[in-house]
């Protein structure tokens, strides 16, 4: 009695890993697939007015996580992404000391492989068009 009682325990667990299995497979092929343009605009950008300096990297989910150095590390606090007019759209808030929510809001140009949009500044209430463009290795 012991016996089976311990095969239909052991019937179970493997069953309940494979139902797991198949499961992290399913939500493995149906997660977010990076868009062309995601994966393009992966890398380090400087902006065309100063020495600021934006690095764009994948992140879990299909997403892009931001670095933002001027010259040293300003801490990013998010990092959002969407598709609007058929361009990509990259929302960078920054979360520092001088920096407390100052975003940028820009836009892929696949034609020009640049990014251009909208700095804001919430302490001086002032808002900048900004540009960046790739850095070359060196």
């Amino acid at each position: 009695m012991v016996f089976q009682g311990c095969r239909w325990t052991v019937m179970g667990l493997c069953l309940l890993v494979v139902t797991w299995m198949a499961i992290g497979a399913a939500l493995a092929q149906t997660s977010v697939q990076a868009s062309p343009d995601m994966l393009a605009v992966q890398g380090r950008w400087v902006r065309t007015d100063a020495p600021y300096v934006i690095e764009l990297r994948h992140a879990r989910g299909g997403s892009l996580q931001a670095l933002y150095f001027n010259p040293k590390p300003i801490h990013v606090g998010k990092t959002e992404t969407a598709e609007q007019d058929d361009f990509l759209q990259v929302m960078i808030e920054l979360q520092d000391v001088n920096y407390a929510g100052s975003t940028y809001v820009l836009r892929y140009n696949r034609a020009q492989d640049a990014l251009q949009g909208i700095y804001f500044h919430p302490a001086s209430q002032q808002s900048y068009e900004v540009g960046f463009v790739r850095q070359v290795a060196q």
